[in-house]
Parts: structure tokens; C-alpha cells; sequence
């Protein structure tokens, strides 16, 4: 009975840690890109829907907790696209896959194979743009994103603890008007299996501050 106890609280222990932001991240930024972009209520950014490979749940419910999320932390200034997944599906993954590819090459340029990813980005921006319009989101008819937030999560080793799971995010910002990269994550995340509404929403908000903000030497 001892020893269950000492377990539960481990246990516990764990999972308040990952729910506080138990991550390690890596970031790339473009060198000729000044930062904090410049995102507004007037001028938002777009959080392209992400692809939820191997996080605990369902993924339309997380998907929708991270967009009401990010609402909360950044208002108008930053528009989640997640209720329109079904529009994009896997785009995102096979985006964030060939962006970490690039900026693993340190090319922040979507060139060579990866080009045709960010051609299909822009296809699918006019498609997303248009049905937001329609639906009111958007309420200037002439607005075009500049900035597109583009994300995966996928499954990751690591330790086995019993309900957690370890994932890796990955992906940054697009300026959709030169099709490069301005920013770059990587972030490994330990998840709580029983709290992944609450965490979620938490970790998104931390990896979008990355990307939009200063780095924290400058």
C-alpha cells in the first residue's frame, strides 16, 4: 500500500509538470526578419489547422481547444483555421515535415522539393481566406494573411510513464508574400493523457509566443 502511495505521487508529481510546460524547444529564426512580427487585430495571423498525430483523445476536441486558446491569449490578432481541417487535412504534416527538412538543411527558403508544398500552402490560403470571409471572421473582404503559422504534432520517444505520452511539435511561420520561412520550432512536449484539454491550449500558446516574439537575448 506503501509503495502504490509513493507511485501516486510520482506519478501526480509528473503530470504537474508537464501540465506547468515540461518541454525542451529549439528555435531558427530568419536572419533578415525583424521580430516580434507584426500581428494586429486589423492584420492577423493565421494558425494554419494542425495535424494531431499521437496526441492523446479526440482530435477535433483538442483541435478546438487549442483554437479557443489561442482566442484567449492573442484575441483578434492571431485566427485559428482548426474547424476547417477537413479543407486541408494532412497538409500541415507533409508542410511541417518539409520545413523541418529545410531548416535542418539551415535553408529558410522553400525550394527544390519543398517548393511545391509552399505553392499548395497558397492554394489552400485562398480557399481558407474566402470561406472566413464568407463567414464573417474576417471583415475586411480585401485582407490576405501575411503570416501563416504552420504546425504538426507527431508521436516521439522518450521515457514510459503510464498516462503520458510524448510528442514532438514542429513547424513555424510562413510569409505567404516572399514563401519563406521567417521562423522555425521544435519542440519535444510530455503530455498528460488526462488533462490534454487543459495542457494543449497551454503548450500552443507557448510555441506561437516563440515564433511571433523576440528572442529572449535580443
Amino acid at each position: 500500500m506503501k509503495a502504490k502511495s509513493i507511485y501516486s505521487l510520482l506519478l501526480s508529481g509528473v503530470i504537474a509538470l508537464s501540465v506547468a510546460g515540461c518541454s525542451s524547444s529549439s528555435v531558427k529564426r530568419n536572419a533578415d526578419q525583424e521580430f516580434p512580427l507584426e500581428v494586429t487585430a486589423s492584420a492577423p495571423a493565421f494558425i494554419f489547422p494542425i495535424s494531431l498525430h499521437g496526441v492523446p483523445g479526440d482530435s477535433a476536441e483538442v483541435g478546438l481547444a487549442i483554437s479557443s486558446g489561442a482566442v484567449s491569449e492573442y484575441g483578434a490578432s492571431v485566427i485559428s483555421g482548426q474547424q476547417l481541417y477537413s479543407v486541408v487535412g494532412n497538409l500541415s504534416w507533409t508542410l511541417g515535415e518539409n520545413m523541418r527538412r529545410q531548416a535542418s538543411l539551415d535553408k529558410l527558403e522553400m525550394t527544390g522539393s519543398a517548393e511545391k508544398y509552399a505553392i499548395e500552402l497558397d492554394k489552400k490560403m485562398k480557399t481558407l481566406t474566402n470561406k472566413l470571409k464568407a463567414s464573417g471572421v474576417l471583415t475586411n473582404k480585401d485582407y490576405n494573411f501575411k503570416y501563416v503559422v504552420v504546425l504538426h504534432v507527431d508521436s516521439s520517444g522518450g521515457m514510459n510513464i503510464p498516462m503520458m505520452t510524448n510528442v514532438t511539435a514542429f513547424g513555424g511561420v510562413m510569409d505567404m508574400e516572399t514563401r519563406k520561412i521567417v521562423s522555425y520550432i521544435e519542440k519535444d512536449l510530455t503530455l498528460s493523457q488526462d488533462a490534454i484539454l487543459a495542457q494543449m491550449p497551454i503548450e500552443m500558446n507557448k510555441i506561437i509566443a516563440e515564433l511571433l516574439d523576440k528572442p529572449e537575448d535580443a
